[in-house]
């Protein structure tokens, strides 16, 4: 579920904020869902911008406020397919995710001709 708001404080001046909201998944290829699901998580940004005059906007966004680590999908892998370079042994989970962004800072300026 994803909500939005955004205020006008003048007319030129506007800030928001969005929410979003995902509940637990199964990962992709658990159709008997027998293995941990992706745990639910929640996300908040937020924006403002400021018309400067009739062409031209500044606009800063700051995505993942909390800074939340969580996974947007997860599937399983052959765990016999790839060697495990790093200690030398096989892998022993076959569990594959797919992290989220981190915390984004956007900072800009919108030119309309």
């Amino acid at each position: 579920m994803k909500a939005s708001i955004e205020y006008s404080v003048t007319e030129d001046f506007k800030v928001g904020a969005d929410a979003l909201f995902v509940s637990s998944q199964y990962l992709v290829g658990d159709e008997s869902n027998q293995a941990s699901q992706l745990p639910s998580c929640a996300v908040f940004s937020a924006h403002a911008s400021y018309q400067l005059d009739k062409p031209y906007q500044i606009y800063g966004r700051i995505d993942n406020i909390l800074d939340n680590r969580y996974a947007t999908y997860g599937t399983f892998f052959d765990t016999d397919a790839l060697p495990n370079f790093y200690n030398g042994s096989q892998f022993t989970d076959a569990r594959s995710l797919s992290p989220a962004r981190p915390r984004a800072f956007y900072l800009g300026v919108k030119a309309i001709f």
